[in-house]
């Protein structure tokens, strides 16, 4: 992996007896807060891999994952949507595990064919909508839309057996660093970090009805879940489940999330174009990497 990448693999970490979450974090260092891109394994019978990963980091992402499962043995590969760093090593994953079956839907195929045309095998795949259930053997895996997403495409994971409901980009956060546990933040700082990425996520969510939404975050509830794990923050777990559906039901009642705009850009640009003076590496010119 290219060391310059602002993103870094932290520890995997077992969320229940057969449940991996594959984690790396980006940003770390280059502002107050950073984000995790994470993804995860589910061991057992037929074992299953939730979202590929990003390509950026694609050797150690696949170090990392086939250290966890054998490719021989993986069964199941689950998209919970087609954004790029949860599809970035799909088509190795398929090579590499010859016996699995890729988990996805019409429109999303439709959708990944102009990045990856015919490459993706019909034959293989086979189409699971919302509440759509698949059996993996010993256990029952559940396809359930998170409260919050950015892609139309988007199905989290509930495994029936060990609790874990995986929520694909909603119920994350931002940290400032590596983190175990959310008990580890400031609680003003997990309140205001987890709506505003749920706000980024779905800035539609102030035109909706609060009674409707309400439906959907008890949808997300009363799935009983004992840990609820997301490709963009830390596991959360027993009554953090309960206060993260709180703050879920707060958000038609809040406005859109205020967004970066040109002022910020400037800065940053004005940041980087300073950094060679302080001893960091010099920004090439995009003319200049093309001709590279």
């Amino acid at each position: 992996m290219n060391q310059e990448l602002p993103i870094r693999f932290c520890e995997p970490e077992q969320v229940a007896p057969d449940t991996w979450v594959v984690r790396q974090l980006a940003g770390e260092g280059l502002g107050p807060v950073a984000t995790y891109v994470n993804s995860s394994v589910i061991l057992g019978e037929e074992p299953v891999i939730v979202d590929c990963g990003p390509a950026v980091t694609r050797d150690e992402w696949l170090e990392t994952t086939f250290s966890i499962v054998d490719p021989a043995d993986v069964r199941w590969i689950y998209l919970s949507h087609d954004d790029v760093d949860h599809t970035g090593n799909l088509l190795q994953v398929l090579d590499a595990c010859p016996d699995a079956t890729l988990v996805t839907t019409a429109f999303m195929m439709e959708r990944m064919s102009a990045e990856f045309g015919m490459a993706l095998p019909l034959p293989r795949m086979r189409w699971v909508n919302d509440g759509d259930r698949i059996d993996a053997g010993d256990r029952e895996l559940v396809a359930v839309t998170p409260p919050t997403f950015d892609s139309p495409t988007t199905r989290g994971l509930f495994d029936t057996k060990s609790g874990v409901y995986w929520a694909s980009d909603a119920m994350g956060s931002p940290v400032p660093h590596d983190v175990a546990d959310i008990s580890e933040l400031d609680p003003g700082f997990w309140r205001e970090g987890f709506l505003g990425q749920q706000l980024m996520l779905s800035p539609w969510l102030n035109w909706t009805s609060p009674d409707r939404y309400d439906a959907v975050v008890e949808r997300i509830r009363s799935l009983g879940a004992s840990v609820v794990t997301s490709a963009h923050g830390p596991a959360l777990r027993g009554s953090q489940i309960d206060s993260a559906c709180r703050l879920l039901r707060e958000l038609p009642y809040l406005p859109p999330a205020k967004l970066p705009g040109q002022m910020d850009l400037d800065a940053i640009v004005s940041m980087l174009v300073a950094a060679p003076a302080s001893g960091a590496p010099e920004v090439a010119p995009l003319a200049e990497e093309v001709a590279a």
